[in-house]
């Protein structure tokens, strides 16, 4: 009984742990420095292309209209 007690209280803690890191990582604000700045908009704009790509297949998922040959 002991050990079960044990488990769950060390479970408690860890979870504890997590919350005030993601709580702590969810406050900072922007990035102040050049290179934050510049490593923020060098994941930026793959993520933004990748979102439009994901879009020009949802709208077209067979491909393009204008690629290929075209049935009459």
């Amino acid at each position: 009984m002991g050990a079960f007690v044990a488990l769950l209280a060390g479970i408690g803690a860890v979870s504890a742990w997590c919350a005030v890191v993601l709580i702590r990582r969810g406050r900072r604000g922007a990035t102040e420095n050049a290179d934050g700045l510049l490593i923020e908009q060098a994941a930026r704009l793959p993520a933004q292309q990748s979102r439009n790509e994901g879009r020009d297949f949802r709208a077209h998922p067979q491909g393009r209209r204008s690629s290929g040959p075209r049935r009459h």
